[in-house]
C-alpha cells in the first residue's frame, strides 16, 4: 500500500488560521495638526481659519497735534472643507458563512478600520508634492546636505530657533530606501554624532539634525523609485475626521447574506500662515519641505 494506491484514504484539512495581509502603519496622521476637528463635528462643510498678521511700528512724531495712525490689515482665511466620504465594505453570503471554518465576518471586519486608516494616511501624503520648498532629488540617495538644507529652511520660516531641539512637532517622513540610505552616512549613525542613532544593532538613525525620522511605505511614488518624503512641522497639514461611525451589519434578505460596511467623513489640507513681514501679504507653505528621495 502506498500513498499513491490508498490517496482515497487520506484527508487533507484547512487550517482555522489565515495568512492575513500586511497593514502599513499610518504615522503621518498622527503626526499633522487635528485642533480644527471639533469646529466641524456638529454640522457644515467648511472650517474657515482666519489668519491674523503682525502688526507695524511707526514713528510718533513730537507734539500733541501729531495723531498717530491706527493699523488696519485686510486679513485673509484658510479653508478646512470636509470634502471625503470614504467607505469599505463586504457582503458575506449566508452559505458561506455556514460552511467556512473561521470567522470570515471576525476577520474582514478588523480589515474595515484599516481602510479608512489607510485611505485617510493616502491623502494626507498626495498633499507633500505640492509644498513650495524642495530639497534632493527623486531617485537619488539623500545626503547630510540636503538634511541641512531642509533644516535651514525651517530656521528661516521662524519656527525652528537654531539653539534648540525641534523635537516630536516636527517629523520626517522616508521611504525604506530613503531611509536606508542615511543609514550609510556618518554623521546621523555614529553615536559621536548623533547619540540617539543605532545602525547596527536597530537599523535606527534617530534624529535628523534634531528632527524625528519615520519610515513611511505609504508615502506617494511618482516614478519606480521614486517618492514624496517631508520634512514638516505639525502644523503643515490639518486632518478634521467629521464623523467616523463604528462598523455596520444588515442581513440583507434578498441576497441572503449580512451586508458590513464601515465608514468616515474627512477632509485634509496644507496649512498657509501669514509673513513675518509686518503689515501682512501673501501667505506662505513654509512650515514644510518636500524631500525628493528614493
Amino acid at each position: 500500500m502506498t500513498p499513491t494506491t490508498h490517496a482515497a484514504f487520506i484527508g487533507e484539512e484547512w487550517s482555522d488560521d489565515v495568512l492575513a495581509a500586511v497593514e502599513f502603519a499610518g504615522m503621518i496622521q498622527k503626526k499633522v495638526t487635528r485642533e480644527y476637528e471639533g469646529a466641524i463635528t456638529q454640522g457644515g462643510d467648511t472650517v474657515h481659519i482666519a489668519r491674523v498678521s503682525n502688526l507695524q511700528t511707526s514713528v510718533k512724531a513730537t507734539g500733541v497735534s501729531n495723531t498717530i495712525a491706527f493699523e488696519a490689515i485686510t486679513e485673509g482665511e484658510q479653508s478646512l472643507v470636509i470634502d471625503t466620504h470614504e467607505y469599505a465594505a463586504f457582503l458575506l453570503e449566508q452559505i458561506t458563512q455556514v460552511q467556512a471554518n473561521t470567522s470570515l465576518s471576525t476577520k474582514y471586519k478588523s480589515k474595515i478600520g484599516y481602510a479608512l486608516a489607510r485611505g485617510r494616511e493616502i491623502k494626507l501624503a498626495n498633499l507633500f508634492q505640492a509644498l513650495s520648498q524642495s530639497v534632493g532629488a527623486y531617485g537619488v540617495e539623500l545626503t547630510s546636505d540636503d538634511v541641512l538644507q531642509a533644516w535651514t529652511l525651517m530656521v528661516q520660516a521662524g519656527i525652528v530657533e537654531a539653539a534648540s531641539s525641534p523635537g516630536e512637532e516636527f517629523a520626517v517622513f522616508l521611504s525604506a530606501a530613503a531611509y536606508a540610505a542615511l543609514l550609510k552616512i556618518d554623521v546621523f549613525t555614529n553615536r559621536d554624532y548623533n547619540p540617539t542613532a543605532d545602525a547596527i544593532g536597530r537599523a535606527f538613525v534617530g534624529n535628523l539634525y534634531g528632527f524625528p525620522a519615520y519610515v513611511s511605505n505609504l508615502l506617494r511614488s511618482p516614478a519606480a523609485n521614486q517618492h514624496d518624503g517631508v520634512l514638516m512641522h505639525r502644523g503643515c497639514f490639518a486632518l478634521a475626521v467629521q464623523d467616523m461611525v463604528e462598523v455596520k451589519s444588515q442581513w440583507l434578505i434578498r441576497n441572503i447574506a449580512d451586508g458590513v460596511v464601515g465608514w468616515n467623513l474627512y477632509g485634509v489640507t496644507e496649512l498657509n500662515y501669514p509673513p513675518e513681514t509686518p503689515g501682512g501679504g501673501s501667505a506662505l507653505d513654509n512650515r514644510g519641505v518636500l524631500v525628493k528621495c528614493l
